[in-house]
C-alpha cells in the first residue's frame, strides 16, 4: 500500500471511531436511549444490547485499523542527529 493509502485508512479509522465511540458511550450510560448512532443499527439483532456490542466492535476495529495504518506510514521528515554522539562516550 502506498503512503496515501495509509493516510486514507488512518483518516477513515479516526472518523469512524469519532462517530461510533460517543454513540456507544451514550447507549451504555443512558438506558432510555434506544437509538445509538442515529438509528443506523436498527436492524441489528439483540435490541439495544446487540446494537451497543456491534457499535463497540465497529469502534474497536476502526481504532485498530487507524493505528495500524499510522504505524506503517513512513514519517514525512527525517530526524536529525541520532545516537552517534551518545555511542562515542564511554562510561566508567
Amino acid at each position: 500500500m502506498r503512503k496515501g493509502g495509509y493516510t486514507a485508512l488512518e483518516a477513515v479509522g479516526m472518523v469512524i471511531t469519532a462517530l461510533a465511540a460517543p454513540g456507544m458511550i451514550r447507549a451504555l450510560l443512558d438506558h432510555g436511549s434506544s437509538e445509538p448512532l442515529w438509528g443506523i443499527l436498527d436492524r441489528a439483532p439483540g435490541g439495544l444490547t446487540g446494537q451497543t456490542i456491534l457499535l463497540g466492535l465497529i469502534a474497536l476495529v476502526a481504532t485498530v485499523a487507524g493505528g495500524w495504518a499510522h504505524t506503517r506510514k513512513e514519517p514525512t521528515t527525517k530526524r536529525t542527529g541520532g545516537l552517534a554522539g551518545i555511542r562515542d562516550r564511554e562510561t566508567i
